[in-house]
């Protein structure tokens, strides 16, 4: 996959107008092209399968970031690792495996044994990695242009949207101890890590498995967040949904009516077909980093071959809606949804658990929802999700129902309850075996039922040990207990508080 996604290697980090352009005139031949792949009746028939990208952080000892990761990926020699924008991160690419049988099983075992390798490789320097949304020991020495991997890929990340911007970017979360401050480097996207799933399916199923996923991903942040805690600070129960936003977000000084932020859910529902999700990038959003490559699709697709839309990935890449469709040229080709919600940890069974509630929910969804979104304006499905991020599990939202005569709002936990046998029927459907469905989703209804995630037991923790040892101290005693249950796979719900 990684080929495919804005993390590719560039050799340069400034770009001129004209460059620009030219690049922007061939997504429009991408865009040709993909209309014509999008009617190949052979195209997007593969047996459903599922990918995953987990974002680690390197600890030291003290349980304190450590920027080593070019060291560790030269000494690891793996190919599924690879530099994240940040010193002190690191990224697993999980390898595809099929949707039948027990595949989310295979997830943990995949994550469970990768942890093993990368700690064995740093238990000489008495170093750790951790899976968690943002690592609640970080402080103001762990962001900044000097933590940031000194790649051009990342440089030109950074200049280019500060450029475009003019200004700092500003950060500013509110929370029980609200965050404003300005920063000239995109270090502080870099500290959100997360767990990426991948879900490809038939492509005559995509418009309404995308509408079921867009309707449903506020409820798995929500019972999935992991990052309260920034700098020391209590804010939104997934902060990195803020904090990615206003770290990357490119608009100028004066914005105007047609600057849209690159992180968003979405704009609307799907109404015919995928074309319209990279059309609208294309229509949207100007390019970023306008590297061109010498394939000519139009000309690949006359003589017969698959291209594989170099431009339209490369542009794709760089906005990070929160469901974003990869086009992938190889084999037969395929259209799937990243879902990039999800936050790293608390353990591989809570994120294998996280994948199958997912996948499980759409799948079982996919045959109502056409019948639903006439009780669901896309703003309050947007609007979901900001709730979700801000207050997780105690979130309430709108949820759309066959019979209703009027709006109405539920409790997130209910409404995930409510759901949790479509989310079976939905696995099953599949062909994921009954016991392997039943594992998974019973991790998720018992963190339901305790109303515990990771972000609430962080919270919880720090509640219950700043006024005995101080804050600081309490957040090293979180991480401290975090990376024995991380390690030890046990499922968040139940975790006793840290002490």
């Amino acid at each position: 996959m990684s080929a495919e996604r804005m993390g590719q290697d560039i050799s340069r980090s400034t770009f001129t107008a004209l460059e620009h352009r030219q690049f922007e005139l061939k997504l429009h031949d991408n865009l040709a092209a993909l209309a014509q792949i999008l009617r190949r009746p052979d195209f997007g028939n593969d047996q459903p399968s599922l990918g995953a990208e987990l974002e680690l952080y390197i600890l030291d000892a003290s349980g304190l970031p450590l920027g080593i990761n070019q060291a560790l990926l030269e000494e690891a020699d793996d190919p599924s690792l690879t530099l994240e924008l940040n010193r002190y991160n690191l990224e697993y690419n999980l390898p595809v495996q099929r949707l039948a049988g027990a595949p989310f099983s295979g997830l943990e075992t995949l994550v469970a044994d990768k942890l093993s390798q990368v700690n064995a490789l740093l238990s000489a320097r008495n170093a750790s990695v951790l899976g968690v949304g943002i690592l609640p020991t970080l402080n103001e020495a762990h962001i900044g242009p000097k933590v940031m991997t000194p790649t051009l890929r990342y440089e030109a990340l950074s200049e280019i949207l500060l450029a475009m911007r003019g200004r700092d970017f500003k950060i500013d979360i509110d929370g029980e101890d609200p965050l404003r401050m300005q920063r000239q480097d995109v270090s502080l996207e870099g500290v959100c890590t997360s767990f990426q799933v991948h879900y490809n399916f038939p492509l005559k199923q995509f418009v309404d498995t995308w509408n079921a996923v867009t309707l449903i991903t506020p409820l798995l942040l929500g019972a999935a967040c992991n990052s309260p805690l920034l700098l020391g600070r209590r804010l939104w129960h997934e902060t990195r949904v803020p904090l990615f936003k206003q770290s990357t977000d490119g608009r100028s000084k004066a914005p105007q009516w047609y600057d849209l932020p690159r992180v968003e859910l979405g704009y609307d529902w799907l109404r015919n077909s995928a074309y319209e999700l990279f059309a609208q990038r294309v229509y949207l959003y100007p390019s970023l980093i306008p590297l061109l490559n010498d394939e000519a699709p139009l000309e690949c697709l006359a003589a017969g071959e698959l291209p594989a839309l170099h431009e339209l990935n490369m542009h794709n890449g760089a906005i990070w809606h929160w469901n974003r469709p990869i086009y992938s040229g190889a084999d037969n080709g395929h259209v799937r949804i990243e879902m990039r919600c999800l936050p790293a940890g608390p353990t591989p069974i809570d994120m294998a658990a996280n994948a199958a509630f997912y996948i499980g929910l759409a799948a079982g969804l996919r045959d109502d929802i056409e019948a639903l979104l006439p009780a669901m304006p896309f703003r309050f499905a947007s609007d979901n999700f900001y709730r979700a991020a801000r207050t997780g599990m105690s979130a309430k939202l709108v949820w759309p129902a066959l019979r209703q005569n009027r709006l109405a709002e539920r409790p997130l936990r209910e409404i995930a309850e409510s759901l949790l046998d479509t989310a079976l029927a939905g696995l099953i459907s599949l062909d994921v075996n009954v016991d392997e469905a039943r594992r998974m989703l019973d991790v998720m209804a018992n963190r339901l039922a305790t109303g515990q995630n990771g972000a609430s037991w962080q919270l919880a923790s720090l509640e219950s040990l700043a006024p005995k040892v101080g804050r600081e101290q309490a957040l090293r005693r979180i991480v401290e207990t975090y990376q024995v249950y991380f390690n030890a796979n046990v499922p968040v719900s139940r975790w006793e508080l840290a002490s």
